[in-house]
């Protein structure tokens, strides 16, 4: 129960969902190029360029987990490797990644630090 509630604070103090989907477009633009859909024939430089911009939005994602302060600039630099994606990289995962990139760089970007709560003191009560 303890590392519930632990997991559950570490996860309010930072952009979680933000760094979840990134890191999700991430791996979903570096796996098209391999996965046996048939609807990719030769990978080339399209396959390359998937493999390192799927990597770099899925270090995004730990970013923002790991550093939140930075979040402007992480999500700017996610969407315009999702932007990249989406024409260098089999339409950016079939859109699917592109899609699930902008998305979770716009949460990043949107996300604020909650105020920490404190408890009035008995003097301020009455």
């Amino acid at each position: 129960m303890r590392v519930l509630s632990r997991t559950r604070s570490w996860t309010a103090r930072r952009p979680f969902v933000a760094g979840c989907l990134l890191i999700a477009a991430g791996m979903e633009i570096a796996i098209v190029p391999v996965a046996g859909t048939g609807l990719v024939i030769h990978t080339g430089v399209g396959g390359h360029a998937a493999f390192l911009l799927g990597a770099f939005l899925a270090a995004m994602g730990v970013t923002l987990w790991c550093a939140p302060e930075q979040r402007l600039i992480i999500a700017v630099l996610a969407v315009t490797a999702a932007l990249a994606a989406f024409v260098m990289a089999n339409l950016g995962g079939f859109l699917l990644g592109s899609l699930l990139a902008i998305t979770g760089a716009s949460f990043g970007y949107a996300w604020t630090e909650r105020p920490p709560t404190t408890q009035p003191s008995d003097e301020e009560v009455g």
